[in-house]
C-alpha cells in the first residue's frame, strides 16, 4: 500500500544523496584532514573513552609543532601536541588524538601551531561527544514520523535542520539534535535514545534511512562501484561514512507491511541480498537486530497470503544470519492496524532500549525483556488431543482472558486466543478447545484428534466480523489482541508451519555411587539430539543445570558432591522439534552401614585408564561380588561373578574406542562403578 506521504519523504533522502563536503578542511595554511565537527559525536570504546583524531598537514615551514587544548564544560581539563614532521619538504604533518569521556558534557578543542614560545589559534570545535550510534532502516514504522515535545543536544543525528534557513541545502549533511531533524530518527527512534540517556547517561547518534511504502527491492538499489550514490540506500550509507562511527552498536531493520499488502513472494531471497550489502557497507556494525512486523491482516480473497509466511521469515533471521537477533512489533499498544499512536512508537522505544541494555549498558533487568519465541511444539500423548508448545527457557507467558470488541456489524464480537492456532495453515477452522500457558510453556487442547504436522499461530487474513479500519475500502482488519505474551507484556513472535512433533521417551536414567562421585548413565533416546541434566541436593532446593551434553553422550560422572548428603538428579530428552518429560533418580550419599561394611572393604581401582589392550581390576581387600562393564548404551558386554578376588584383567583389545562403565556389587547388595576410556 503506498501512502501520500512517501514522496514528501523521498525528497527528504535528495540532501544524502547530493555532492557534500569535502572530508579534508582548510584553515590558512592548515589543512586537516581529521578534526571534528561542530556537534559531532564520537564512538566510545569498552573503557567509555572515545579517541578524537586530529590530523592533517601545515604548508608552510618554520613552526615547530602543533597542539590541543581540550576543554569539558569550557574548563581546560587536557593538552597535547605533536611535533611536525616535514621530512625534506616545506609541508610538515602532524597527528594528535586526544580522548573524551562519554557522559553528558560537552567538550570543546581548540587546535594552534607552535613555534618555540609563540602560538596561533588555527580553528576551536564545540559541544564534542561520545556515545553510541545506532542505525534504523525500512518502511513507515521505523520511519515512524510522528514528533513529540522532549529534545537533547546530547540525542543527535545527522542530517539536516527543517528550518528553511538559506545557508542549509537539501544536500547539506550535519550534526544536529535529532528531535527537529530531517530527516527525523523517528518516534521510537528518539524515545529509545532518551530512555539511554536518562537511564545511562550516555549521548546517542541515531541515524534512519527508513522510507514509507518502501518494499524490500527499493533497498536493493545499489551502486556497487560507490555504495553512496543515489538511492535509498546509498542516502543512508554516505550519511553513516559522513558520521565515521567506530562501532554502531545496533543496526535495527523493521520492514515487511508493504510485501504483505501487495503480496509480494520472495522476501527471503531479497533480503539474503540485502543483508550481504550490509556486511558489506557496514562493517562497523555489532549487532543486526530484526523487527518481526506486526499484523497486516486483509481479506481472504488472496490465494496463499505471503504475510504469515514473511512474519515467520523475519522471525528466524537471528537463526540464520550472524551477528543478528530479533525482537516482536506484536503486542505493542496504540495499534491501527498498519501504524502507531505516538505513545505506541514511543511505547516501542521503551521495549527496544530494555531489550537492548543488557548487552550494551550492562543492566541487571533482562527478565523477559526479550519476545517469547517458539522452540519447538509437539504433541504430548499417542492420542494427539494435545499440543505442548516451548518457548524460550526464562520466558514467563500469560494466557489472556477471551476479549469483546465491536464487530463490522455493530454487535459484540468475543475473540479467544484459542481460535488464533491454526493447524496446518487452515484458517478457517477452530480446531482448539482450550489454551493454557505455564512457564515457558503453551498446552493446546484439540477438540478431535488430528494428524496435522504443522502449527501457525495469528492471522494472514481476517475472521469473519473482525472490525476494519478506515476507510473500508482498503479491506484492513484492526486486530489488537487477545495476544500470548510475558510477564512484562511483550507479544511472542508470530510463527507460520511450525513442525509438531511427538513427544519423546523418557530417559530410563540410572546412577552408581563411588566413594568420591556418583556416575550417571542413560541408554539412547532415538532422535534425541542433547540431554540436559539437573541435579539438586535436597527437596526443598531448585534444580540447576549439572551439563548439556549432546546425543551421544551416554553418561556422566559427578564428582562435585559432599558425602553425607542426597542428590536426586532428573534428565530431560531433547531433539530438533519435540523433548521428553523428565526422569529421576535419588542417591544417598551417607555412609554404608549395615553389616559393619567399611569404605576400606570396597576401595579397587582400574589401570592403565585410558587402555587400549588390557584393562586391569585391582581390589585393596579380597572381593566376592559380581562384576559387569557396558557400552555407553548400557549393554552389558562383560560379567563375571568373583570369590574372594584380589584383581581380574579384562581383554578389551577387540571393542570399539570409548566410554565404558565397570559396576561391581558385592555380595551384600552394595555397588560401585568407575568409567573408563578404551582407546
Amino acid at each position: 500500500m503506498n501512502f501520500t506521504h512517501s514522496k514528501l519523504f523521498l525528497l527528504s533522502f535528495l540532501f544524502c544523496c547530493i555532492t557534500g563536503a569535502a572530508s579534508a578542511q582548510r584553515f590558512f595554511s592548515v589543512v586537516f584532514d581529521k578534526l571534528p565537527r561542530e556537534m559531532q559525536l564520537y564512538a566510545r570504546a569498552d573503557d567509555n573513552l572515545a579517541d578524537v583524531p586530529i590530523s592533517g598537514m601545515i604548508e608552510l615551514a618554520g613552526w615547530d609543532h602543533m597542539s590541543v587544548v581540550t576543554f569539558r564544560n569550557n574548563v581546560r581539563t587536557a593538552y597535547q601536541k605533536s611535533a611536525i614532521n616535514y621530512g625534506s619538504s616545506t609541508t610538515g604533518k602532524f597527528s594528535m588524538t586526544p580522548k573524551i569521556k562519554a557522559e553528558m558534557a560537552d567538550y570543546s578543542f581548540e587546535v594552534y601551531a607552535c613555534h618555540e614560545t609563540d602560538s596561533v589559534l588555527i580553528v576551536r570545535r564545540n559541544q564534542i561527544v561520545a556515545g553510541d550510534f545506532y542505525v534504523i532502516s525500512g518502511q513507515s514504522n521505523a520511519a515512524a514520523t510522528v514528533f513529540g515535545a522532549w529534545s537533547s543536544k546530547y540525542a543527535r543525528t545527522i542530517a539536516r535542520t527543517p528550518d528553511n534557513i538559506p545557508a542549509t541545502t537539501p544536500g547539506d549533511t550535519l550534526w544536529t539534535v535529532a528531535a527537529w531533524s530531517w530527516t527525523y530518527v523517528g518516534a521510537w527512534g528518539l524515545e529509545m535514545q532518551k530512555e539511554i540517556l536518562e537511564r545511562d547517561s550516555i549521548p546517542t547518534c541515531v541515524i534512519n534511512g527508513s522510507l514509507p511504502g518502501a518494499k524490500l527491492s527499493d533497498f536493493l538499489n545499489r551502486d556497487p562501484r560507490d555504495s553512496t550514490s543515489f538511492s535509498i540506500y546509498g542516502g543512508l550509507v554516505k550519511r553513516v561514512r559522513v558520521a565515521n562511527p567506530a562501532r554502531i552498536r545496533a543496526f535495527v531493520w523493521m520492514h515487511g507491511e508493504q510485501e504483505a499488502f501487495e503480496n509480494i513472494g520472495n522476501y527471503a531471497e531479497e533480503y539474503d541480498k540485502l543483508y550481504k550489502n550490509w556486511v558489506h557497507d557496514f562493517p562497523e556494525v555489532e549487532q543486526y537486530v530484526v523487527v518481526q512486523a506486526n499484523l497486516i491482516i486483509l481479506r481472504n480473497n488472496i490465494p496463499n497470503p505471503v504475510g504469515g509466511s514473511i512474519r515467520d521469515f523475519l522471525r528466524r533471521t537471528k537463526y540464520i544470519y550472524p551477528k543478528t537477533d530479533h525482537f516482536a512489533a506484536i503486542g505493542t499498544p496504540e495499534y491501527d492496524g498498519v501504524h502507531y499512536h505516538r505513545p505506541g512508537y514511543e511505547e516501542f522505544g521503551r521495549r527496544m532500549y530494555h531489550f537492548l541494555a543488557p548487552r550494551i549498558y550492562g543492566s541487571k533487568d533482562s527478565d523477559n525483556v526479550r519476545s517469547p519465541d517458539i522452540k519447538k511444539a509437539f504433541y504430548t500423548n499417542a492420542e494427539k488431543k494435545e499440543i505442548a508448545l516451548i518457548f524460550d527457557e526464562g520466558q514467563e507467558l500469560k494466557w489472556p482472558a477471551d476479549s469483546t470488541v465491536t464487530g463490522q456489524d455493530g454487535k459484540p464480537l468475543v475473540l479467544s486466543l484459542k481460535n488464533f492456532f491454526y493447524l496446518d495453515g487452515d484458517e478457517q477452522k477452530a480446531a482448539f478447545s482450550a489454551g493454557k500457558a505455564q512457564g515457558n510453556q503453551v498446552t493446546l487442547t484439540l477438540k478431535e484428534a488430528s494428524t496435522a504436522t504443522k502449527l501457525s499461530y495469528l492471522p494472514s487474513f481476517y475472521p469473519e466480523n473482525l472490525p476494519l479500519t478506515e476507510p473500508f475500502s482498503f479491506n484492513i482488519a484492526i486486530y489488537t489482541g487477545p495476544y500470548l505474551r510475558n510477564k512484562r507484556g511483550l507479544g511472542a513472535f508470530s510463527f507460520d508451519k511450525v513442525a509438531i512433533g511427538m513427544l519423546l521417551p523418557n530417559v530410563a536414567l540410572s546412577a552408581n555411587r563411588t566413594y568420591n562421585s556418583v556416575i550417571l548413565t542413560w541408554p539412547a533416546v532415538e532422535t534425541a539430539t542433547s540431554y540436559v541434566l539437573q541435579r539438586k541436593i535436597s527437596d526443598s532446593a531448585p534444580y540447576e543445570v549439572l551439563k548439556t551434553l549432546d546425543g551421544q553422550t551416554l553418561s556422566f560422572e559427578d564428582r562435585d558432591i559432599e558425602l553425607n548428603a542426597t542428590y536426586t538428579y532428573r534428565i530431560q530428552a531433547f531433539s530438533e522439534i519435540s523433548q521428553s518429560n523428565y526422569s529421576t533418580v535419588t542417591v544417598d550419599l551417607s555412609p554404608i552401614l549395615g553389616n559393619e561394611i567399611g569404605a576400606k572393604n570396597m576401595l579397587w581401582q582400574l589401570f592403565p585408564n585410558p587402555t587400549d589392550r588390557v584393562l586391569r581390576v585391582e581390589f585393596k581387600n579380597a572381593a566376592t561380588g559380581t562384576m559387569a562393564i557396558l557400552n555407553a548404551k548400557g549393554q552389558i558386554l562383560h560379567r563375571k561373578a568373583l570369590k574372594a578376588s584380589k584383581g581380574e584383567e579384562i581383554n578389551v583389545a577387540t571393542w570399539p574406542t570409548g566410554t565404558y562403565l565397570l559396576n561391581f556389587q558385592n555380595q551384600d547388595g552394595v555397588r560401585t562403578a568407575q568409567q573408563f576410556i578404551k582407546r
